[in-house]
């Protein structure tokens, strides 16, 4: 029997009928804000700013997580006022949209596709797509202010299947982390990975541009 080895295998995208965005690193380069968001709270503490291992696990887990990371037991009644004399308007203007975003939300729209947010984020990404004029492409958002556990556990991503009524097989999480991830994996979704090739993922997109391409053709092929 002939081997198929390298033979193209097509992902029909025709078949999705809802695409799941992960926040920071995928709809928005978000680094520089997450760096100067922790940071400004450690320099008020009169603390050293974040180490790179600090800044990677900040930019992947919830504000409570980071900042029960970076900030010591007995200075985190403190961090806590600080914080509330913040606000992310403060810092909104240093995110970047990821390049291709606004071509590519209008074209899954013009498609039929229903697009949703999943993200670690707690408080502030309505605040977010309401600055960048991106709130009616997205429903639901679902933050970890809103579930009992976040990502890793599954239950955002399980909570946007159900409100759509869609199988899992026809919809996909875009995400560019571990943490991503694993949570399509608990969750049953189809993981697209998102300019990480590290990571096992359906599919692998560098770009919006790109990603908008293969949806305009209608398929992708894969060389196994």
């Amino acid at each position: 029997m002939p081997s198929r080895a390298g033979r193209p295998r097509r992902i029909d995208l025709r078949l999705v009928r809802g695409v799941v965005f992960d926040c920071d690193g995928v709809l928005f380069d978000s680094r520089d804000v997450n760096r100067h968001y922790y940071n400004h709270i450690l320099l008020t503490l009169g603390l050293e700013p974040m180490s790179p291992e600090d800044e990677e696990y900040a930019f992947m887990h919830t504000v409570d997580a980071a900042m029960a990371r970076i900030i010591p037991p007995d200075l985190r009644a403190r961090a806590a006022e600080v914080q509330g004399h913040m606000t992310y308007n403060d810092f909104i203007d240093r995110m970047i949209p990821e390049p291709g975003l606004f071509e590519l939300v209008e074209d899954l729209a013009g498609r039929g596709v229903r697009m949703a947010v999943n993200t670690n984020r707690k408080n502030s990404m309505e605040l977010v797509l309401e600055r960048f004029a991106l709130t009616g492409y997205f429903d639901p958002v679902m933050t970890a202010a809103k579930v009992a556990r976040p990502k890793p556990d599954p239950e955002g991503l399980r909570r946007i299947v159900e409100a759509w009524g869609v199988g899992e097989g026809a919809m996909a999480y875009l995400g560019d982390s571990s943490v991503d991830q694993e949570t399509t994996v608990r969750a049953g979704v189809p993981f697209w990975a998102y300019r990480n090739r590290q990571l096992a993922a359906q599919l692998h997109v560098d770009s919006f541009h790109e990603l908008r391409q293969w949806f305009e053709r209608g398929f992708f092929e894969i060389i196994d």
